[in-house]
């Protein structure tokens, strides 16, 4: 039977609309329009929604890893980038399952219906067998998946000058270092076990999964294993999500491995297409901006991992002003902990509208666009119908609370519809989402999952977790720190904003 779904206000393309209301038939948005005309062509369908409720797309996490639990609840504090990534060796062992499943329960709670997950293996020689459970554990939320399998083949420790690294150490750590630094997965391996997942899973018509390729990060990958990446994607029509530029140190690593920078390196190996995504990208330079926008490479803008990890802020605005296709995701990194992707929104709002009267505006409107049809284009891709309430998408939305928005002592006809966009990002959290559908059924109502209880999730999470106690990551911090602050000391005239 046909569900119309209406409310106060409608949010398409980022913009509020008054008395539109939607007609889902299955797993489609089959019809849009004034309530009462809907109520005259479907006089039998169900009626979901009301005045006291904002309709919406939902949302996408263009970038997540899907750890369930955040590292600090496991025992990692939260460092500069380099640092942290060394003492990830400590994690406890979840399973896959079990992280997926409370991940995706986290984001649908949140307003999410679609997440780019980049897996982080708990062994490498089990990622075959890993990949499955996680996408078993995201289909068992009703979430859609882009799932990313990560390889790296090059400097994991270090990103350049390996040897002076190891020079530094005493013996003790030495030996220690050098095992740390390498992974027992070739790429002949990688992309068998990515082949047989892509023809198992991937989910061209429904867009439940999408199995796609993830070169770890730019200064992990040597450019035969990027290259490669981009052919074993564009020949099956899927997309290729990376790391870049997080941190000053991989700008520095560029120049000082091509003397050029990051981007253009990866325009001359033509590692560029609207087939890449590419995640934080703080340390993009201004030079560049045009290339991205002329090649319609995707960013996925991480503001939360970016200010715990010390990277910076990335110029976010600058790039939409460009025509960038800029996403929002999470990296399961968010400044409280809490996978609130309505708070995300707001801190990237907030820090992408830089001081000075000469700094390009980052609008509400552009904000919920990058949360919503613009980060299921670079997770996605184009063709899929998601992110957007048009006839023909895949019924995907959400149900706010406009009511407990809007709190106490707010005037009735308070704010304007042209307000309405800034209005939400500036109070809408996650407990104002009353209930979420994906393809057309709904998987939240009343703020409460329809088939999973989270509690027990939790529950089962916090009983099979291994911890295995080692501190040789947070031995080598001094060492690091050391070896990086040289690269801060050097003479590089080309480093600057």
């Amino acid at each position: 039977m046909p569900t119309i779904i209406h409310a106060r206000y409608t949010l398409r393309d980022g913009v509020a609309l008054e008395d539109l209301a939607i007609c889902v038939d299955g797993e489609t948005i089959v019809d849009a329009g004034a309530l009462s005309e809907l109520v005259a062509r479907y006089p039998e369908a169900e009626k979901a929604g009301g005045d006291g409720y904002v309709l919406a797309p939902a949302l996408t996490n263009a970038h997540d890893h899907g750890r369930g639990l955040g590292t600090l609840a496991l025992g990692v504090q939260d460092s500069f980038l380099e640092l942290w990534l060394s003492r990830l060796a400590i994690l406890p062992s979840i399973p896959p399952y079990l992280t997926a499943l409370y991940s995706g329960l986290q984001l649908l709670h949140s307003g999410v219906s679609a997440v780019a997950h980049s897996h982080n293996p708990n062994s490498w020689s089990e990622l075959a067998a890993e990949l499955p459970e996680s996408l078993r554990g995201y289909a068992e939320a009703g979430i859609r998946v882009a799932m990313h399998p990560p390889i790296v083949d090059q400097n994991q420790l270090v990103y350049a000058e390996r040897q002076r690294f190891f020079d530094m150490l005493p013996p003790a750590l030495r030996e220690a270092a050098r095992d740390a630094n390498g992974i027992d997965l070739s790429a002949a391996e990688y992309f068998a076990i990515l082949e047989d997942l892509y023809n198992s899973a991937h989910d061209s018509e429904r867009h439940r999964v999408h199995i796609q390729v993830s070169p770890a990060g730019g200064q992990w990958c040597s450019d035969g294993l990027i290259i490669r990446a981009c052919e074993w994607a564009r020949s099956r029509h899927t997309r290729v999500q990376m790391h870049l530029l997080e941190t000053q140190y991989q700008r520095i690593f560029a120049h000082k491995t091509w003397g050029k920078s990051f981007l253009r390196h990866l325009e001359d190996i033509g590692a560029l297409g609207d087939w890449l995504t590419l995640a934080h990208m703080v340390w993009v330079e201004d030079d560049d901006i045009e290339l991205l926008a002329e090649r319609g490479v995707g960013v996925a803008h991480n503001i939360s991992s970016n200010l715990r990890l010390r990277s910076g802020i990335a110029p976010v605005a600058k790039m939409a002003a460009a025509g960038v296709k800029v996403g929002i995701g999470l990296d399961g990194h968010t400044l409280d902990d809490d996978q609130d992707f309505l708070r995300e929104m707001r801190l990237a709002w907030t820090t992408g509208n830089l001081s000075g009267m000469a700094s390009e505006d980052l609008s509400a409107e552009t904000v919920w666009r990058m949360g919503a049809d613009i980060a299921a284009d670079i997770t996605f891709g184009a063709d899929a119908p998601l992110g957007r309430l048009a006839v023909g998408g895949l019924a995907d939305l959400v149900l706010l609370d406009w009511d407990a928005v809007k709190g106490i002592g707010t005037p009735a006809d308070y704010p304007s519809r042209e307000l309405l966009p800034t209005f939400l990002l500036r109070r809408a959290r996650r407990e104002h989402l009353r209930h979420v559908m994906v393809g057309g059924a709904w998987v939240v109502r009343a703020g409460e999952h329809v088939n999973v209880d989270i509690t027990d999730v939790e529950r089962e999470i916090w009983e099979r977790l291994q911890f295995e106690p080692g501190e040789q990551a947070s031995r080598l911090d001094a060492y690091l720190r050391s070896f990086y602050r040289a690269w801060d000391n050097e003479e590089l005239p080309w480093l600057r904003r």
